[in-house]
């Protein structure tokens, strides 16, 4: 395999669409794996696991296999039944369209030649102090 993993220019594409989005009113930053900065957002989206495999079926040469988890997490004071799943919904929306035909930079050397998206189970975790609301979403792209 020559070409160089792709990991750090997905990561930067799908930065580049959906950081800051506004989502009903909320906007919703993005991390790289965890939340950083003094301030914790009650709304925000990590990008997180990243697989790559080296996939040698094609004559033109190897290609990547790449994927990347986006987690979409919505937070809530668990005083009372506070929140829904309803936010964490729309952003996912929001997120599915601004990544659908993702580019990388040209500098990458790297082409998106196919694109999916999944959407595993969303993950609700209700505690005595907050109530949370996770929509997850994979990215799955082959990569030249």
């Amino acid at each position: 395999m020559i070409k160089r993993l792709p990991n750090k220019y997905v990561r930067q594409a799908v930065f580049d669409r959906i950081n800051n989005l506004v989502v009903d009113g909320f906007t919703i930053p993005v991390f790289d794996s965890r939340v950083s900065g003094n301030v914790i957002p009650q709304h925000y989206i990590l990008m997180t696991t990243q697989t790559n495999q080296v996939n040698q079926m094609t004559k033109c040469g190897d290609v990547w296999e790449s994927s990347i988890l986006i987690d979409i997490v919505t937070t809530y004071d668990g005083s009372g039944n506070t929140g829904s799943r309803l936010l964490a919904d729309n952003i996912l929306n929001e997120v599915r369209v601004y990544t659908n035909n993702l580019t990388l930079l040209p500098s990458s050397g790297l082409t998106i030649e196919k694109q999916t998206q999944d959407f595993p189970n969303d993950i609700v975790t209700i505690t005595e102090n907050e109530n949370i609301f996770r929509s997850l979403m994979r990215l799955e792209l082959t990569i030249n």
